[in-house]
């Protein structure tokens, strides 16, 4: 008998490598839009995202992204997500999880990134000296004391992953060693 859940579930998980397929195809303008306000589809499925904090989307694109949450959930996909900054579960300001694009522009994209040489978070004069990009001491200090304790202790005794996969060109996400999206 057909687990019809399940079938769906693999039908929408099947539109992923549809998405993530280069190009400006006509059919990909609305999800290229609604994805585009949290870094494209290719940098939010990198994220630690609640679909519950992701507004104003279509339906059927949200069930895409649960359903890959749960997907990575089942493979104990572990590779630093709660470390980004943006669309972060944990990291909410406002009651939503933040993106500010001049700061992925600017390749600020992990905890770590706010952290100086001691492992404390850097003062905004710090941090305008070390990042050429646009914003107001407002958003900096908001985005720090919106970091959790917990978060913010475990950004000072790791290494931040690479930020390749999540601003380069990479359409290949890795589930586990053996188990490759693209």
């Amino acid at each position: 008998m057909i687990d019809v859940e399940i079938m769906i579930k693999a039908l929408r998980l099947a539109w992923i490598p549809r998405l993530f397929a280069p190009g400006r195809n006509n059919w990909k303008t609305v999800p290229d839009y609604y994805l585009g306000r949290y870094g494209g589809l290719n940098f939010l499925v990198r994220c630690n995202y609640d679909t519950k904090c992701i507004d104003v989307f279509p339906t059927f694109y949200i069930d895409i992204l649960k359903f890959f949450n749960e997907l990575k959930t089942l493979y104990n996909y572990d590779r630093g997500q709660d470390m980004i900054l943006f669309n972060n579960k944990e990291i909410i300001v406002g009651g939503k999880p933040i993106f500010i694009s001049e700061w992925v522009n600017s390749n600020i994209l992990f905890i770590q990134d706010l952290l100086n040489s001691n492992g404390q978070f850097m003062s905004y004069r710090e941090f305008k000296n070390k990042y050429a990009c646009k914003t107001n001491f407002l958003q900096f200090y908001q985005v720090v004391s919106a970091i959790p304790k917990h978060l913010a202790t475990k950004a000072k005794n790791t290494v931040p992953p690479e930020s390749e996969p999540y601003i380069g060109k990479s359409l290949l996400f890795q589930l586990d060693d053996l188990i490759k999206f693209t």
